[in-house]
C-alpha cells in the first residue's frame, strides 16, 4: 500500500491523523499550485521558494510577460519538483479585451513510471486574485 502526504487544508482523517491524498497526481497538482501561488519570501524555511504569479498581475499582458512567466515556472519546477518531467507549459490570456478575462496556466507533465502525461491547469481571474491583496 502506498501512502501519500497529508491533504491540504489539513483536516481529520478516518484512518490516520490527517486526510491523505488518494493518488500521486493529486499530490503533485497541489505541489504545483502551491509553487505557483507562493511568492518568494513567504516560505520561512526557504525564502527563495515560489514562483509568485501574483507578482505579474500588473505587468503588461503580452507575449513577453507570458514568456517570462513560463520561464519562471520551468525554473521553479526544475528546482522544487525535479522528479516530474515537464513537456509543456502554456500561459494563455483570454477575455473580452487584453485587460480583462482569465489567465490560464497549463502544465503538461509526466510522473516517473507512468506512461500517461498529466495535465495541471490553474485559471486566474478576478475572483481568484481577490485574495492576493
Amino acid at each position: 500500500m502506498t501512502l501519500f502526504g497529508p491533504r491540504w487544508p489539513l483536516s481529520k482523517g478516518n484512518k490516520d491523523t490527517f486526510k491523505l491524498y488518494e493518488n500521486v497526481k493529486e499530490q503533485i497538482n497541489f505541489y504545483l499550485k502551491n509553487l505557483l501561488l507562493t511568492s518568494p519570501g513567504e516560505n520561512i524555511s526557504d525564502p527563495r521558494y515560489g514562483i509568485g504569479i501574483r507578482n505579474y498581475l500588473f505587468d503588461m499582458n503580452d507575449d513577453y510577460t507570458r514568456s517570462r512567466m513560463e520561464s519562471a515556472i520551468y525554473s521553479g519546477i526544475n528546482k522544487y519538483i525535479p522528479y516530474i518531467g515537464v513537456s509543456d507549459i502554456q500561459v494563455v490570456a483570454s477575455g473580452k479585451d487584453i485587460d480583462s478575462g482569465t489567465l490560464t496556466i497549463r502544465i503538461v507533465y509526466s510522473i516517473p513510471g507512468d506512461v500517461v502525461n498529466q495535465v495541471f491547469e490553474l485559471d486566474l481571474n478576478e475572483d481568484t486574485t481577490r485574495g492576493f491583496y
